[in-house]
């Protein structure tokens, strides 16, 4: 009796001093047609549906959506409302297009919208976008058909830097010590499309790299930018044309480490609560702009 009551003690006294999070924030994940050269159809719906199962994601969201194929085609499409919905509803939700594709959903082609997309409304609200799979808002391949292309002028509308690019220009990226702290999974790989960060320089945003070429220190992938002036998060992750990746994918579990490790940290996907007994504890950001 002694002993257990003991370790009742004990419990309740970690519960006194121990902060737990609640979770703040939606998860929608498109999953539908692919550029079958960057990203297998079969693989982007196992990665969804590995993120959708993965009990860490399932404890950070309050709800987790897997949008497919017809729900994706235009602002009033099931997508393009749940990203609407989610601009300006005080919390900081996240997209993340597994399919590595821009649906019209979120941004319609061929750049019809360079200033005011579903998606650039959604990240200047301080949400989060995740990409994986080749470049960043080049196209969508809805319906099965490759659209018109937004070509390079896509990421460079949204991230408000004319000329951005994302292309091969060295060698395997290497990971840093923020990517084996926040993505301890991520090896050396050959990106097809990393980011060039000195194109970065002097703008609103400030980009963390999870891995860097081991012959061009200016080329990264993964990484991370977020907005100084407004707090929204893009991530390019994995940006290679791997339509069945060599062994182990690592986009599911990769992206699945970078939300619960990097974003729960420096994001505001999570609300925190006190522990009973405690002071009022401020834990996190607050979304700027709310």
């Amino acid at each position: 009796m002694k002993r257990i009551f003991q370790v009742g003690v004990l419990a309740v006294s970690l519960m006194t001093f121990t902060l737990a999070s609640t979770p703040a924030a939606d998860l929608a994940i498109y999953s539908g047609p692919t550029n079958p050269g960057w990203i297998s159809q079969d693989a982007a719906i196992a990665n969804a549906e590995a993120i959708m199962n993965d009990d860490q994601m399932k404890a950070i969201f309050v709800s987790i959506e897997n949008y497919g194929d017809g729900d994706e085609v235009g602002y009033d499409s099931p997508l393009g409302k749940w990203m609407q919905a989610h601009t300006g509803n005080g919390q900081q939700d996240v997209f993340i297009a597994a399919s590595g594709t821009a649906p019209s959903a979120i941004y319609q082609f061929p750049n019809a919208d360079p200033d005011g997309s579903n998606i650039e409304n959604f990240i200047e609200d301080g949400n989060v976008f995740i990409n994986v799979a080749d470049w960043i808002l080049y196209m969508s391949y809805e319906g099965g058909t490759r659209s018109a292309n937004n070509g390079a002028d896509g990421a460079a509308n949204v991230f408000d830097i004319p000329g951005l690019s994302f292309g091969n220009r060295g060698g395997p990226a290497v990971p840093t010590e923020e990517g084996k702290k926040y993505i301890p999974s991520l090896v050396e790989f050959q990106s097809d499309r990393p980011w060039h960060l000195e194109q970065f320089d002097g703008t609103d945003w400030e980009v963390t790299a999870f891995a860097i070429s081991n012959n061009d220190p200016n080329s990264a992938d993964p990484a991370v930018a977020v907005n100084k002036t407004y707090g929204g998060i893009i991530a390019a992750l994995w940006q290679k044309a791997q339509p069945t990746w060599n062994g182990d994918d690592p986009r599911a579990g990769g992206v699945i480490e970078f939300i619960a490790n990097w974003l729960m940290e420096h994001g505001s996907i999570a609300t925190p609560v006190e522990a009973q007994g405690k002071a009022t504890t401020t834990w996190g950001k607050i979304k700027l702009g709310r």
